[in-house]
């Protein structure tokens, strides 16, 4: 593998036209190193690393979710100086398939989520967060379930490390379709997953429905297939034991609905307490 200071001049802000600042080397603030089978689950720990993440998350936000086909530029944003970022190597090829990143509030309190949501009364609750977003896996490794397991490994290696009380973000729905979106809330509300706890609401120009209006379309609604329309990192944090809070906000650029998502540890599901989190937490 080249050094960081090889690399630095082939990928500059200047030649990509960028107004964000590139970052001319790149180290892990929370190290983690975990191997399975064929694979590496770690944090990207050089600027290679670095690289391959930004353009995996080119390729899927930029091309292929806002489909932008050849734009000449980066799914990149300042607050990526502050992350650390999960990902999934090839053991062989060394080369990332999928990645998650990861912004602790030790480290910053610019969110991701605090630009669709207003989200003050979860921030001022007691306890480590840890926010996730621009999770992405490549096309061609979609189909294989192996890769959410993985995040999940990784993810309880990192929680534990910095001992946070709650990972959040924003799950996205692919659809902009009013149906998908009720049977969606449908499902949630009958299992539980819909949470008042936090009064959580889309900032203005983000919001395109109420919560109570789509409880009141639930209640009008026959039986439909909710489940089945769940993106697949949210089912596995409902199934965890994450709920969701307030209503959807419209992501424009990406065309998709986010809804604010909350795992509390303290309300973890005992399957995946014994499956990811409780162990590592042990190993620490």
């Amino acid at each position: 593998m080249q050094p960081d200071h090889a690399l630095a001049p082939m990928w500059t802000s200047e030649s990509l036209g960028l107004d964000t600042e590139l970052p001319s080397t790149w180290r892990a603030k929370v190290p983690i190193y975990l191997e399975q089978a064929r694979y590496i689950i770690k944090t990207a720990d050089s600027l290679e690393e670095f690289r391959q993440v930004i353009d995996l998350r080119s390729a899927v936000f930029i091309e292929e979710f806002a489909g932008k086909k050849g734009a000449p530029r980066l799914d990149l944003e300042a607050r990526d100086q502050d992350a650390d970022f999960m990902i999934i190597q090839d053991r062989d090829t060394r080369e990332v398939l999928a990645s998650y990143r990861l912004l602790c509030s030790e480290f910053t309190q610019d969110f991701y989520s605090c630009s669709e949501f207003m989200i003050d009364s979860f921030l001022e609750t007691p306890g480590r967060k840890l926010e996730l977003s621009r999770a992405c896996v490549r096309p061609d490794k979609r189909s294989k379930g192996i890769f959410v397991h993985l995040l999940w490994r990784g993810l309880a290696a990192y929680s534990a490390a910095i001992q946070s009380r709650y990972l959040f973000g924003c799950s996205s729905v692919q659809s902009l379709d009013l149906r998908h979106l009720v049977q969606v809330y449908q499902y949630l509300y009958q299992n539980g997953c819909l949470d008042d706890r936090f009064p959580i609401q889309p900032v203005s120009g983000y919001s395109i429905i109420e919560r109570e209006g789509l409880l009141a379309m639930i209640l009008k609604t026959g039986a439909g297939d909710g489940e089945n329309l769940l993106p697949p990192i949210l089912g596995a944090y409902l199934k965890a034991g994450a709920r969701v809070y307030g209503a959807p906000a419209f992501d424009q650029d990406f065309q998709c609905l986010d809804l604010f998502t909350v795992l509390d540890f303290d309300r973890l599901s005992e399957a995946h307490g014994r499956k990811y989190l409780r162990s590592s937490r042990n190993e620490w």
